[in-house]
């Protein structure tokens, strides 16, 4: 079994070290929220007081800091050179910092940091890190950084999302997802085409298309120590704007009177209306019951097949494939959210554990509540 093992667990890095779980704390995260809780309060003075509430006038930064995690937002967290290498977004920047792995040591430095850099995912290997990053058109495109440089360089462009980029052991063969926009006359995104699976020689600049399909879409490429390609892929959905007819305005307003029954029965029974919330082990009855993954709406107190609340939260749809000598893709196992590989083991999670699979045998190694990304430190 790996020594390490790096995931995210609801908003939070932390490692999984022989077994016992440990959390590593983000310096740059809590300068962040002690910053705007001393803005909060620098300028409570104006906010408060008669004339203010009259005008009902709210501090932002007191907005800000109840929503410091949905605002600041660890991206992606993955080992890089014996250390963790993790992406931070906030709303003024973003960043990549690197802190040890080891307990105790909690010193961590930043390689890039800067306005307008937006970094929703990477993946280190050797002396190069490959990004996924955000643009102000709505664009997202994969940048290559190298170690001791704070500059990147796109190597991917068009009107497109691409995405989970994985780095092989070469340093010159790229993997990535990439999905289209549709934009109507104006240049607004109405919708998102499925995601295809691509692959990139970034010394020639040659790009091969591996899988695409009009029905699915394809996420989390990666490729096992044997030189197996493997990747996640699920149904896909056409996330575009609709006309609100009569039905759905009926639906909204039924929606109100049972949110105001529900609170009316909060008042005379709290305690028993708290008893009837969903509740996952480690949350608050105030936690948000859903969580938004990969452009997917997910409720985390469901279990994915509807019947074992042991299971995961990732859908049965969503298949880890794996491509057969011969190119075709065959099903390796469902409801996977991420994955890597600890020798000839299979490390996946399903949403809520991190399971181990080796010669068919699943070994549940960590449980929470909810598990969105994990690597391992090899």
């Amino acid at each position: 079994m790996a020594s390490k093992l790096i995931f995210l667990s609801d908003g939070e890095m932390m490692v999984l070290d022989g077994g016992r779980p440990r959390r590593l704390d983000s310096e740059r995260k809590a300068q962040y929220a002690r910053t705007v809780h001393d803005l909060q309060e620098r300028n409570a003075w104006k906010y408060e007081g008669a004339g203010a509430k009259f005008q009902h006038q709210v501090n932002p930064y007191e907005l800000r800091s109840g929503m410091l995690d949905a605002v600041c937002q660890i991206r992606a967290a993955v080992p890089w050179q014996g250390k963790l290498l993790y992406a931070l977004t906030t709303p003024e920047m973003g960043g990549l910092y690197i802190k040890p792995l080891e307990e105790g040591d909690s010193a961590e430095s930043h390689w890039l940091s800067e306005r307008g850099f937006c970094p929703m995912d990477l993946h280190a290997r050797g002396e190069q890190a490959v990004l996924a990053l955000d643009t102000a058109l709505g664009e997202r495109h994969i940048a290559l950084m190298k170690a001791g440089s704070a500059r990147y360089e796109f190597v991917t462009q068009g009107d497109t999302q691409d995405s989970a980029p994985f780095l092989c052991e070469d340093g010159r063969t790229l993997y990535y997802v990439s999905a289209g926009w549709a934009r109507s006359e104006d240049g607004r995104a109405i919708a998102k085409g499925p995601s295809e699976l691509l692959r990139q020689d970034l010394h020639t600049g040659r790009l091969e298309e591996i899988a695409a399909d009009d029905n699915y879409d394809y996420l989390r490429p990666r490729i096992a120590p044997d030189g197996t390609l493997y990747v996640i892929r699920r149904p896909y959905k056409m996330d575009a704007p609709r006309r609100v007819g009569i039905v759905d305005r009926v639906k909204s307003i039924g929606s109100v009177f049972k949110g105001l029954g529900r609170l009316l029965r909060f008042i005379g029974d709290p305690e028993g209306a708290a008893k009837r919330t969903p509740r996952t082990a480690g949350q608050t009855t105030e936690a948000a019951q859903q969580r938004m993954f990969e452009g997917m709406l997910l409720d985390i107190t469901r279990s994915s097949s509807g019947t074992d609340e042991g299971e995961g939260c990732i859908p049965q749809d969503w298949v880890l494939l794996r491509q057969a000598p011969d190119g075709h893709f065959e099903e390796v196992l469902r409801g996977a959210a991420d994955y890597d590989f600890d020798g000839e083991a299979l490390i996946y999670t399903d949403g809520r554990r991190i399971i181990r699979l080796e010669d068919g045998k699943k070994t549940v190694l960590h449980k929470a509540v909810f598990i969105p990304r994990l690597a391992v430190c090899k």
